[in-house]
């Protein structure tokens, strides 16, 4: 959901992305406070915790750089967006086996680190953090209820410290406060009709909103 957002609001020039990346982060805690209010409870600590820590630090850096390539280079900015759409929508149609074993803490941190670097920048951190726990030999309800939870650490925490870095701003404010009831509407139809849409096809459509999105990104920003 937040790359499309902000693809498509990049794409269009709706809205300047730190301000966009804003309103994403905080659609998104309300997205999933709302889907694990019944799944907490398969949520899987032991990658949590590695992938927070590498989370949260990157995620500073990543709001530095969004602050820097904003003022600077605004293209680069929407470039490097084009890449992590095409990368995260290739990501999404690989179905490698799973691990025959849980991985290490070391490389859930990695994993947390780069996922808080996209995070950081543009408010969408899920990609890596998605590919990297659906090969994990664990049940199919513990990798989504794990991989909300670290979405639920990761924009609570870039909602607090953007709004202390002064990117909370009122047209933000107005823009998440519209975009709520959307937002818990679709999260509770979706929880209701998903099991009932084949997997494959909601993976094809997004797979091909997010190449669109991606590459239109790229050939723009290299136009320019």
């Amino acid at each position: 959901m937040g790359l499309i957002v902000m693809g498509g609001v990049a794409l269009f020039g709706l809205l300047d992305i730190a301000a966009a990346a804003a309103v994403v982060s905080i659609i998104s805690l309300i997205n999933v406070s709302v889907a694990l209010r019944r799944t907490y409870r398969f949520i899987d600590r032991t990658f949590v915790i590695p992938i927070a820590l590498g989370m949260l630090p990157l995620i500073v850096v990543g709001v530095f750089l969004l602050d820097l390539w904003s003022a600077d280079d605004h293209e680069l900015l929407r470039l490097v967006l084009g890449v992590v759409i095409v990368g995260a929508g290739i990501l999404l149609m690989l179905k490698p086996a799973p691990y025959s074993k849980p991985s290490a803490p070391i490389l859930s941190w990695l994993v947390g680190s780069s996922a808080g670097l996209m995070g950081g920048l543009y408010g969408a951190s899920g990609a890596p953090i998605a590919y990297y726990l659906y090969r994990q030999p664990i049940l199919i309800q513990t990798v989504r209820a794990t991989m909300l939870a670290t979405f639920a650490v990761s924009t609570l925490f870039r909602s607090g410290f953007v709004a202390w870095h002064g990117h909370v701003t009122t047209e933000v404010i107005w823009l998440t406060v519209m975009s709520i009831p959307m937002v818990i509407g679709s999260t509770l139809v979706g929880n209701k009709l998903l099991p009932s849409v084949p997997d494959l096809l909601v993976r094809r459509v997004a797979f091909v909103l997010l190449i669109m999105l991606g590459l239109s990104l790229i050939l723009i920003s290299l136009r320019q």
